[in-house]
């Protein structure tokens, strides 16, 4: 049943399009876009985590808060690219155990995201002041699981 559905799904005009296409619009074109969305999330998101563990102290923190809808944007445009390049491949990609730890790592990186949103909103308000050690924590973990949210993707095209 499941094997029918990914058939069905590789076999949709869109997944079509962005897999056979010759046009640069396509597959090129959408693997370029969830490249960018990826620079935005774990960029920005690495800024707020140095941030947090210390660099750039007279930053304030408050003024990281915008950050967090570029984030959101660029997560965004990875969500939908990601699924255009899954359904493209959604046979053989689905069948790669690296898909789902991939996909653990972004939502472990997302709950970080949303963590340190709340440590920054709620935190200490005195530019030079230094975070909770939570919040160190917290980064640090940001930044190991979008490393390692990276790596599982690039595995995924040698598995």
């Amino acid at each position: 049943m499941l094997a029918d559905l990914l058939a069905w799904l590789e076999g949709t005009r869109v997944a079509t399009w962005t897999r056979e296409s010759p046009s640069l619009w396509a597959y090129p074109t959408v693997l370029t876009l969830h490249t960018v969305g990826l620079a935005i999330v774990v960029g920005v998101s690495a800024v707020v985590d140095l941030r947090l563990l210390g660099v750039a102290r007279r930053v304030p923190l408050a003024t990281l808060m915008p950050a967090f809808r570029l984030i959101a944007w660029g997560f965004l445009l990875n969500a939908v690219t990601g699924l255009l390049l899954l359904i493209a491949d959604a046979t053989m990609k689905m069948r790669q155990p690296v898909l789902y730890v991939k996909l653990a790592l972004i939502a472990l990186g997302l709950r970080c995201t949303v963590l340190a949103r709340k440590e920054i909103r709620y935190g200490p308000v005195a530019p030079t002041s230094t975070v909770s050690p939570r919040a160190s924590v917290i980064a640090m973990a940001s930044l190991l699981l979008w490393a390692a949210a990276i790596t599982a993707g690039r595995l995924m095209a040698y598995l």
